[in-house]
């Protein structure tokens, strides 16, 4: 009788294993279909992403041959007492390092006026940062 009784549990064990792990999501599970991948024609598929940099001249005449291309003129301008002046640049001046890497550069310009503009280019890290009118014929404007 107890061999009876001991069949019997190790059956129910085994039925009510199975029935609870359909029930739960165990053991058993219905495989799921996945959506198709795409078809490439046997090809491989690359996708590339690039970024455009800007550069930037370096130095005082890296800068100023960019700003004589792009202007019509093919002038440097720059603005003084509220007026456009169109310069050509003529000598430049040796630079002046700062430190840090900063530094300055005159160039003298030729206007249409006839006169002499020194202009200062103030760069930092090789590019140019500022710049300004220091003289105007020898003189401070």
């Amino acid at each position: 009788m107890t061999t009876q009784i001991l069949i019997a549990a190790v059956a129910t064990s085994f039925v009510t294993s199975v029935a609870f792990g359909q029930m739960y999501g165990g053991g058993y599970s219905q495989s799921q279909s996945q959506p198709p991948k795409p078809s490439t024609g046997g090809q491989q598929m690359t996708t590339t992403t690039t970024k455009t940099k800007t550069i930037y001249p370096q130095g005082v005449k890296g800068y100023l041959d960019q700003q004589l291309a792009s202007s019509k003129d093919k002038k440097f301008h720059v603005s003084l007492n509220g007026k456009d002046l169109a310069l050509t640049p003529m000598k430049f001046h040796e630079e002046n390092k700062r430190g840090g890497g900063k530094g300055a550069t005159a160039v003298d310009m030729k206007g249409a006026d006839g006169k002499i503009y020194e202009i200062d280019f103030v760069t930092t890290g090789g590019q140019v940062t500022g710049a300004s009118v220091a003289k105007v014929n020898g003189k401070a404007p």
